[in-house]
């Protein structure tokens, strides 16, 4: 059984759970936010964070897009995305952000046995979201069930982003997955469009094929998105041999079916990065492409509908392990 410690991190209250082989910090108040996961061994972080990283509640903002604002809030690590993903979306009369709302919405807690129970009822959508949390050994199992409270059937994307950064993220770093097919994103794929499948893990580049299986170094200049299909079964991977260390991801593919594969190296000039970002994110998701609702729907037909009174349930599933150890 994981120990529970409450902190408290620039205004925030943060619940550090603690296994003799892991400790996770989660944000109730910023959508449940999972902000640090670390091996204890060496206290070495997995999961990127923002350069602005938790600002304190209720900070002003600069006035801009909604896009802009959202970035005052992005903290990164591992964040639920619903009922939008990626580029801001307008629908049912009111804009949904980018990345959705659950990401900063505030949950209430409470801690059952072995599991932490996280509630909350989104504002701009009728959605109640229950998010139960499991750390065991070197294993986090997040669990998230969406419930429509409406009376209106709803068009939504949902997903689980986690976001991978240095010391993990480097050039050493080895991707793999279970799936079959990649779809480029013809905004990084120069030339490519949506249904220019390829076999994993090859995709077009900018200016010819790459392989997703290797990462470039933090000054490449390089930007990837792309997105795997057809999985043998729901498993990636995130392994670096210099550490010793591998990340498996397991979800549920009757849910979430996709898998998005993002890489920022340097490539994003001026805001929010300069230059100097340098994160990798795997994100399994009902839906594809990472631009929006109404994209979802034109260019693949996966978003999600949601009945009223219909409650979906999926999970995610990471462990930790030696790199050259044997998979859960």
């Amino acid at each position: 059984m994981a120990d529970l410690e409450l902190i408290t991190a620039r205004g925030w209250q943060v619940l550090r759970l603690t296994t003799d082989q892991i400790a996770v910090d989660i944000v109730p108040g910023l959508g449940g936010t999972i902000v640090s996961l670390r091996r204890r061994s060496d206290d070495l972080e997995l999961l990127w964070r923002s350069p602005w990283g938790l600002r304190p509640p209720g900070s002003p903002a600069v006035p801009g897009t909604s896009d802009a604002l959202m970035m005052d809030t992005f903290v990164g690590g591992w964040q639920t995305l619903f009922p939008n993903g990626g580029d801001s979306a307008t629908t049912s009369g009111v804009e949904w952000g980018q990345d959705g709302e659950a990401r900063i919405a505030p949950f209430e807690w409470e801690r059952t046995g072995d599991t932490l129970t996280m509630t909350t009822r989104l504002v701009r959508s009728p959605f109640e979201i229950t998010k139960i949390v499991s750390v065991e050994a070197a294993r986090v199992r997040v669990e998230e069930s969406i419930r429509n409270v409406g009376g209106e059937t709803l068009e939504t994307m949902w997903g689980q982003q986690v976001i991978f950064g240095p010391p993990l993220l480097s050039p050493d770093t080895v991707v793999d997955a279970a799936a079959a097919l990649v779809h480029p994103d013809p905004i990084t794929a120069s030339g490519a469009g949506y249904h220019d499948i390829t076999p994993w893990p090859r995709t077009p580049g900018p200016y010819s094929m790459i392989n997703l299986r290797t990462l470039p170094a933090a000054d490449a200049y390089e930007l990837r998105q792309a997105y795997l299909t057809e999985f043998r079964r729901p498993w990636a991977s995130v392994s670096n041999a210099r550490l010793d260390l591998a990340v498996d991801l397991e979800w549920n593919s009757q849910t979430w079916p996709y898998l998005w594969y993002a890489l920022e190296a340097g490539r994003q000039e001026g805001f929010p990065w300069f230059s100097r970002g340098y994160f990798f994110s795997l994100t399994p998701s009902t839906s594809w492409p990472a631009h929006g609702l109404h994209d979802a729907r034109s260019v693949s037909s996966t978003t999600l509908w949601v009945a009223p009174d219909l409650e979906v349930t999926s999970q995610l599933t990471l462990t930790l392990r030696p790199a050259g150890g044997t998979r859960g």
